[in-house]
């Protein structure tokens, strides 16, 4: 890792606490498990300096999530960088994770991404990212909060949960560029400034716990699944991206070309960890707004990879294939490893794929595309022949990742639903 970085301590001995944590009674020492949901142990004030100084050894099989079996030591390691305050009082952080003898532990998705990042200096250096974050706003009783569509000027209490979810994110550092509704009834979107790229996966975690708090205090819930009411259009993480520092105009124009075909070439792989549950696959393929066709273009919502323009006209390569189930870490690290392989095979992404007024008409196209998986089992399967992101993780990682995936599709298979009921009855 590098000096300095979040696997070395970042407040010295003696050197003043952070504000925020000085003035907490609790401090939630903050980790992400393998399928991405936020965990925690929380440390009386007494301790804080003791931990960020030495870490605190905490039982690591934690981090496997629903595939953990045994017990294991390991240590997480705060970084002040990342603390947040709670609106109870208390004060978050994130942290990595390390063996007992301070050797990192690449079965953290947090730390996985780290030590791709430190291994790949150049590109990390250089990427920038911004994401779009969509989710949906439901009752107590699982009714959509409202019924807007697409920017619609609204008021109430979904606009309300919105609105402080941003102010909350830009009172922590979290650019906020936009809010607006989106097009199904109860969905919105918080539009997220460019960011190196641990700090957008680490703005991601904390942007969608803000929301479900500020969702919560409102009495309601925020769904981040793909795609949760039949009929209506699916949530997104779409992820906006570019590499800052060039200069001729030629090179930009190569390097924009290979990093869209690092993406498309690794597509149906980077699916299993952008589109990473069961539900995932009710977004993809389900409409002109979710991608299904392994293209490129500039307009066509069905292609995986569109090529924009930012305000002052440079280049921006939109990856529309997450969802907000994704975890951002394992997500990150994957979407850099494709557009590493891109820029070093210098991949071309093909002729674009426009879309017409009437749609897409892949039927039409002389040499039809690829397209993406249709259930989390093709993707997974595309993953594990994928050396180059499997390369990208420790191969515990994967292994573990892996088999929870299998058994949620294990699981989805033998569940029983009233609809299976229903049409097991005869007239």
């Amino acid at each position: 890792m590098s000096t300095g970085g979040p696997l070395d301590p970042t407040v010295p001995r003696g050197e003043p606490l952070p504000a925020v944590l000085t003035g907490a009674r609790w401090v939630h020492l903050c980790f992400v498990d393998l399928f991405g949901a936020l965990r925690s142990v929380h440390v009386p004030a007494s301790q804080v300096r003791s931990v960020i100084e030495r870490g605190l050894v905490f039982d690591g099989s934690a981090v496997e999530g629903r595939v953990r079996v045994l017990e294991v030591d390991r240590v997480l390691l705060p970084d002040p960088a990342t603390v947040v305050a709670s609106p109870d009082g208390s004060a978050r952080m994130l942290g990595a994770v390390v063996d007992r003898e301070g050797q990192p532990w690449p079965v953290d998705p947090r730390t996985a991404l780290m030590l791709w990042l430190d291994g790949h200096p150049e590109i990390a250096g250089r990427w920038r990212g911004a994401a779009e974050l969509e989710w949906y706003l439901v009752t107590p009783q699982l009714e959509p909060v409202d019924r807007g569509g697409y920017f619609s000027e609204q008021a109430g209490a979904g606009a309300e949960v919105v609105h402080r979810a941003a102010e909350t994110l830009e009172a922590l550092g979290v650019t906020v560029l936009a809010a607006h509704h989106e097009g199904g009834p109860g969905q919105y979107e918080l539009d997220l400034g460019e960011m190196a790229a641990l700090e957008l996966a680490d703005a991601l975690t904390w942007a969608k716990m803000v929301v479900a708090e500020s969702a919560a205090m409102h009495g309601l819930r925020a769904s981040f699944a793909a795609r949760p009411l039949a009929g209506q259009p699916g949530s997104g993480l779409h992820l906006h991206q570019r590499l800052v520092d060039l200069t001729p105009s030629e090179e930009l124009q190569d390097e924009v070309r290979w990093i869209m075909g690092g993406l498309l070439h690794h597509a149906r792989s980077l699916c299993a960890l952008a589109a990473p549950t069961v539900g995932s696959y009710r977004r993809l393929h389900s409409g002109p707004e979710a991608p299904g066709a392994v293209v490129w273009a500039h307009t066509n919502r069905a292609a995986v990879v569109r090529l924009g323009h930012l305000p002052g006209g440079e280049p921006s390569i939109e990856y529309r294939g997450p969802d907000p189930t994704a975890n951002p870490y394992l997500l990150l690290t994957a979407v850099l490893a494709a557009i590493g392989d891109g820029l070093d095979g210098c991949r071309s992404p093909g002729t674009a794929v426009e879309e017409e007024p009437s749609g897409l008409d892949i039927a039409g196209i002389e040499a039809a595309p690829r397209q993406l998986p249709r259930s989390l089992d093709a993707a997974v399967d595309a993953l594990l022949d994928d050396e180059v992101l499997v390369d990208a993780f420790d191969a515990r990682l994967v292994s573990r990742l892996v088999d929870g995936q299998r058994a949620d599709l294990e699981a989805a298979g033998a569940n029983v639903t009233r609809a299976d009921l229903l049409s097991s009855i005869e007239d």
